[in-house]
């Protein structure tokens, strides 16, 4: 009997056990909590071949293992409560899937080809992990990159898909050379393959970056933030709610005396923060009047993040709303948040997000969470948006990493984005990634004013959508098929 060259490859490598151990102390800082962005390139190299060069069963189980350990360091405090484990593991296996294709598919296949298997896969899960998890895109290798601009400017063209497949496409291409001893003449070709796609990418990026940076005009816009405590609220019954009425006025009020001073400052629109103030509902209908008559006296566009609790609180949901408010003192919207995180008690939006076309260029808000979702923004790209307003509330564990994962949207749909961040880190960017203003909640307890550009792009993934996530689909599946009808390589 013939043994395939994948199970006799542990005879020739007495070190296999190290490639595991480097592999892992690598996965350990690849995504979530403490993320070196080459830990995220460098991994799956050693922990791929550690998978070939062990009997696939006692190699993968290993492997297995691995991921859900390295997986419950790096998620720990970014997903909450009793989803905490359940989260993480899953989020483990998924990510061991592509492993496992490698292990099984690979010597079937002949030639370059077979390095596909492994990035044709992790995309493949991706994308169908952001379509249908109300979790979104988190877990997605790219935002592991959020600081390689040049690199990331590929969202424009293919969103995060073609990010991640680069990134996991060089384990493969690497482990190709390595069975081959690295020999040149036999590995040149698919080196040069991988390295001319990477190369062209960064000089794409470098190059838009470069050549083709905003030039518009700005507006100004003021982002407020303050110590609103809403799990507390939350979590209280409506007679104490009721008790605390007039603190949570005080709240209001605040905020509306440092709106005034903002655009009196020379701010062409206001955005606060999610749930910047906590509303009764009886008190809502006022709490607006007053806002409107405010930028009707200071000709300001003013985007108000209000969390307000109906009369049966909790029987009855709360609505996490952006209100909308123009120089006239008109309400152009009332956006309820599209796609509440699992458990938080708001209801849910029409799934619509709102645009204003306004002299400032066309503007248009979500509310935190509803930034993780790139098909559900995608709908903003569409309709011409220039710049985005998001009203936002994090937690320390998440801080900076969620503020970075928002900023995407902007470089793959064209639009500047204005995060006002409660409890974490408020920042603004243009539409290819810069950072044009930043505050850190915890540190800074002032307006962040940012001058942002009036224009957007338009950009080729607004168009072609999730192509490159479909064709790696197909892909994979073209693949398996193939190697079903091949006999394993010996």
């Amino acid at each position: 009997m013939v043994a395939s060259s994948l199970d006799t490859a542990s005879a020739r490598d007495r070190w296999s056990y190290l490639w595991l151990l480097i592999g892992a102390g690598l996965l350990l800082f690849s995504n979530g909590r403490w993320i070196i962005p080459l830990a995220t390139w460098l991994a799956p190299v050693f922990l791929i071949r550690f998978v070939r060069t062990q009997p696939a069963l006692k190699g993968l189980a290993l492997l297995l293992i691995t991921n859900v350990l390295a997986s419950l360091f790096f998620w720990q405090g970014i997903i909450p409560g009793g989803l905490y484990a359940p989260v993480a593991c899953g989020i483990a296996v998924v990510f061991w899937l592509p492993y496992l294709a490698d292990r099984l598919l690979v010597n079937r296949l002949s030639g370059f080809v077979a390095t596909l298997v492994f990035p044709l896969l992790q995309v493949s899960l991706e994308y169908i992990n952001t379509a249908t998890n109300p979790l979104g895109s988190w877990g997605s290798l790219a935002y592991t990159q959020h600081t390689f601009l040049p690199f990331l400017q590929l969202l424009s063209i293919t969103g995060m898909w073609g990010v991640s497949f680069l990134i996991a496409w060089l384990a493969p291409v690497v482990n190709r050379a390595w069975e081959q001893d690295f020999a040149l003449r036999r590995v040149r070709s698919g080196m040069l393959i991988y390295g001319s796609i990477l190369a062209l990418v960064l000089m794409y990026g470098s190059g838009r970056m470069a050549f083709f940076p905003p030039h518009s005009k700005t507006l100004q816009v003021a982002s407020l933030t303050q110590t609103v405590d809403h799990f507390r609220y939350v979590h209280m019954k409506m007679e104490d709610v009721r008790a605390s009425r007039d603190p949570l006025q005080e709240l209001g009020e605040r905020l509306l005396q440092q709106s005034r001073r903002q655009a009196q400052a020379g701010a062409d629109v206001i955005l606060w923060q999610e749930g910047a103030t906590i509303l009764l509902q009886e008190d809502e209908a006022s709490f607006i009047e007053k806002a409107r008559a405010l930028a009707h006296e200071e000709k300001v566009y003013l985007l108000l993040g209000l969390f307000t609790l109906p009369d049966a609180f909790p029987e009855v949901k709360a609505d996490n709303q952006a209100v909308w408010i123009t120089p006239d003192g008109d309400v152009k919207w009332r956006y309820l948040k599209g796609r509440p995180v699992p458990g938080e008690g708001v209801v849910a939006g029409d799934g619509v997000i709102p645009r204003d076309q306004t002299v400032l260029g066309a503007i248009a808000s979500v509310i935190c969470f509803d930034m993780d979702h790139p098909v559900y923004i995608r709908q903003a790209g569409r309709s011409g948006t220039d710049v985005m307003l998001v009203p936002a509330n994090d937690w320390r564990d998440i801080v900076p990493f969620h503020t970075y994962m928002a900023s995407f949207r902007g470089i793959e749909y064209g639009f500047s984005i204005v995060r006002a961040t409660g409890h974490g880190l408020s920042a603004a960017f243009d539409y290819q990634g810069r950072i044009l203003a930043i505050a850190d909640y915890f540190t800074t307890k002032q307006a962040m004013v940012a001058h942002v550009p009036t224009h957007g792009v338009k950009t080729i993934y607004t168009v072609i959508g999730d192509l490159f996530a479909w064709l790696s689909i197909a892909g994979f599946v073209a693949l398996v098929a193939l190697a079903r009808f091949r006999p394993i390589r010996s």
